[in-house]
C-alpha cells in the first residue's frame, strides 16, 4: 500500500511556492495514513510478540518489529519536516505581506514628502513675495517721511523767509529810491 515518488532528473519543473505547499499537504497526509497503517501493524505485532514463546518465532517478530518502529521513526521525521516547511512558507508570505505593506507605506510618504516640498515652495515664494512688498512698503514711508519733513520745513521756515524777503525787497526799494 505504500506509494513511490520518482523525480527524475530530466524533467525538473520550477514550481510554485503554492505548488509545494500543495503537494507537502497532499504528502502529509500519505505520511499520516502510512504512520497510521504502520503503528497498527505495529500495535499487532507487539501483541503477537507477548503471545509467542519460541525464541525463533519472536526473534522475526522482533526484526519486522524494529524494522516498522525505524519505519515510524522516519515517516515522523517526513512529518516533522513537512511541518517546518509548512510552517515556512506561512513565514515567508507573513514576511512577503509585511514586505508588500511596508513598500506601499512608502510609496505613501514619498507622495506624502513631494506634498510637503511642493507646500514649503509654495510658502517660501508667498514669503518672499511678502517680504518684497514690505521692503517696498518701507521704502515708500521713508520717502513720505522725507517729503513730510521737507514739508514740515517749508512750513517752519516760510514765516522767516517771508520776513528776510519782504526786509530784502524793502531794503533793495530804499536802496533803489537813494538812488
Amino acid at each position: 500500500m505504500s506509494t513511490m515518488v520518482c523525480v527524475r532528473e530530466e524533467k525538473l519543473e520550477k514550481l510554485s511556492q503554492e505548488e509545494i505547499i500543495s503537494n507537502t499537504r497532499l504528502v502529509v497526509q500519505g505520511l499520516e495514513a502510512l504512520k497510521s497503517e504502520h503503528t497498527s501493524i505495529l500495535q499487532s505485532l507487539t501483541e503477537t510478540l507477548r503471545c509467542l514463546k519460541k525464541e525463533e518465532e519472536s526473534s522475526l517478530v522482533q526484526e519486522k518489529t524494529s524494522l516498522l518502529r525505524r519505519s515510524v521513526e522516519m515517516i515522523e521525521l517526513g512529518l516533522g519536516e513537512a511541518q517546518v516547511m509548512m510552517a515556512l512558507s506561512n513565514h515567508l508570505n507573513a514576511v512577503e505581506s509585511e514586505k508588500q505593506k511596508l513598500r506601499a507605506q512608502v510609496r505613501r510618504l514619498c507622495q506624502e514628502n513631494q506634498w510637503l516640498r511642493d507646500e514649503l515652495a509654495n510658502t517660501q515664494q508667498k514669503l518672499q513675495r511678502s517680504e518684497q512688498s514690505v521692503a517696498q512698503l518701507e521704502e515708500d514711508k521713508k520717502q513720505l517721511e522725507f517729503m513730510n519733513m521737507l514739508k514740515k520745513y517749508d512750513e517752519d521756515a516760510s514765516p522767516a523767509v517771508r520776513q528776510h524777503t519782504h526786509t530784502h525787497s524793502l531794503i533793495h526799494t530804499l536802496t533803489h529810491c537813494l538812488k
